[in-house]
């Protein structure tokens, strides 16, 4: 079973979690405490949502992640990559890079809290865990070497 947390109105999972009441969303619930069990899903999928949290309380929001997965099971998360879309902004100044950067604002709490980096991201993760971590890189607008996002894969212990 796959759980997406934050999926919106495109779940990727078996189970789709969102904050907001959607089509696609099968359990309305706070990605902070998460209604399940220890050890349920066999992968816990989150793409854009980590960002949406206080630099204060994503270690505590991952752990609650780790703790429903499975032992062997899959975490997947996508964010912004912070060092990325900062020189993405350096060397163009526009509201699009703004944007990337603090989220959409379209709606309540499309809002960017966090930032993250590869190191950051990762050493979160193994402190929750989660081992053989792996970056998986797509290159932003055909360039291989600026991703287009932070897109991690790792393993519960």
């Amino acid at each position: 079973m796959i759980l997406d947390i934050g999926c919106g109105g495109t779940k990727k999972g078996d189970i789709g979690l969102d904050v907001r009441k959607i089509s696609g969303v099968d359990i309305i619930a706070d990605a902070r405490v998460l209604p399940f069990r220890n050890n349920i899903p066999d992968c816990v999928y989150s793409s854009h949502v980590i960002e949406h949290f206080s630099h204060r309380e994503v270690r505590n929001v991952i752990s609650e992640w780790v703790r429903v997965l499975k032992h062997g099971g899959i975490v997947e998360i996508l964010c912004p990559d912070l060092r990325a879309r900062a020189f993405l902004f350096a060397i163009s100044p526009n509201w699009q890079n703004v944007e990337n950067i603090y989220g959409g604002q379209d709606y309540l709490n499309n809002y960017h809290k966090c930032g993250f980096s590869f190191d950051l991201l990762k050493s979160i993760l193994e402190s929750n865990g989660i081992i053989k971590i792996k970056r998986i890189i797509s290159g932003y607008k055909g360039i291989s070497f600026i991703p287009d996002c932070l897109h991690v894969k790792g393993i519960k212990k």
